[in-house]
């Protein structure tokens, strides 16, 4: 595990995921991956869950959907420097707030939401410019079997690689520079 931190904290500091353009891309590709490969997902979640897959569909794709278009909307703004407020020492400054990633990002799936509460952080780290370590939850075994195979075809290509040893998943080449990683 520490391993595995380490590789991924060093891609970040090698700063390929801080560009603006650099988020679209990835968000866009996150997008892609939902519109192209829904009935997988779906399938895997109704079969983790023994839900509807209309219930799957507008709980855990259409809320997905909906936050990647507002970050793609909004983020150019987001990442834009904005006016300090000033003091009797800064009065004659130009001082500005400019928002920073902040490194690397554990995010554990849950079992109940495997596949909204995966991605929605993910989407925000991404949005952040983070590198990401993903945990899926080993009760949603397909989601985590779908996630574990899906993202790393669609996601930071073409040297992205995600790992992935838990509950049996074959394990996949890493990167050095990869910015995400899969755990167990």
């Amino acid at each position: 595990m520490e391993r595995e931190v380490q590789r991924v904290r060093k891609a970040f500091q090698s700063g390929r995921s801080r560009p603006l353009r650099f988020r679209l891309q990835q968000l866009e590709a996150l997008r892609r991956m939902l519109q192209e490969r829904e009935k997988d997902i779906l399938a895997a979640i109704t079969s983790d869950l023994c839900k509807s897959e209309l219930n799957v569909y507008s709980h855990e794709v259409v809320t997905i959907l909906l936050e990647i278009d507002l970050v793609l909307e909004k983020l150019p703004e987001w990442v834009t420097a904005r006016p300090a407020k000033k003091d009797l020492f800064t009065i004659l400054d130009k001082a500005y707030v400019q928002p920073e990633p902040l490194g690397v990002v554990l995010i554990i799936g849950a079992w109940n939401y495997p596949f909204v509460l995966t991605i929605q952080p993910l989407i925000g780290a991404i949005a952040a410019g983070n590198a990401v370590i993903i945990k899926p939850s080993e009760l949603s075994e397909n989601t985590a079997k779908i996630l574990s195979k899906l993202l790393p075809q669609y996601l930071d290509q073409p040297t992205e690689q995600f790992r992935s040893d838990s509950c049996g998943y074959p394990a996949q080449k890493n990167d050095e520079d990869s910015e995400m990683s899969w755990i167990e």
